[in-house]
């Protein structure tokens, strides 16, 4: 699981634990699950940044890696339910209705600009730690969805956000459409889910 030297893992950690509320070490039934929600076994190292009621993982965070192929966004929502419900919104035109909304709300835009320069910056960190500037030069900062700071563009990665961190406006805006600001969990777990 580990992409790097035991040094710059640990580095990794620290810079996420400043930033998350909540960082732990998957155990081999947490690989094991998120292997089943993602459809394969995670690449890379990865941290549980967020687990549902019943203590199953719900977000995770990708540590940036060196080497070839893509760099997966930094939050992974991986709860299946809560994915099914947000790929619902993505399709009734949620990422638009969020956008118009930040441009229409200047406070709400400027805040979220502020949560996901935070973001950035753990991201940037992290990213030294691993494979020093020119890690951090290729990826650049990120946001939530794992383009530029500001960018509204996959729902998923901005709920993971908030789940994470409880920051994010877009993030928020989905909890309230989804469940009225507060996800209880999934009214019963799904197959991958169960041990």
């Amino acid at each position: 699981m580990n992409d790097g030297p035991i040094e710059s893992t640990e580095e990794a950690l620290r810079i996420a634990l400043a930033y998350f509320p909540v960082v732990e070490v998957p155990d081999e039934a947490d690989i094991e699950v998120v292997s089943r929600q993602i459809g394969r076994r995670p690449s890379g190292m990865f941290f549980v940044v967020n687990r549902c009621l019943r203590g199953k993982p719900q977000v995770i965070l990708t540590l940036p890696r060196v080497g070839g192929g893509a760099t997966p966004p930094l939050l992974w929502l991986c709860c299946p339910q809560l994915n099914k419900q947000v790929g619902a919104l993505e399709s009734e035109g949620a990422i638009g209705r969020y956008r118009e909304r930040l441009e229409r709300e200047p406070v709400s835009k400027e805040r979220f600009l502020e949560e996901e320069g935070s973001l950035a910056l753990a991201h940037s960190g992290m990213a030294r730690a691993l494979g020093g500037d020119e890690l951090d030069r290729v990826l650049g900062p990120r946001g939530a969805s794992g383009g530029r700071p500001g960018a509204v563009k996959c729902l998923h990665a901005h709920l993971a956000f908030r789940l994470a961190t409880g920051e994010g406006t877009p993030g928020a805006w989905c909890l309230e459409e989804l469940c009225g600001g507060a996800w209880q969990g999934c009214d019963r777990p799904n197959e991958v889910c169960i041990d």
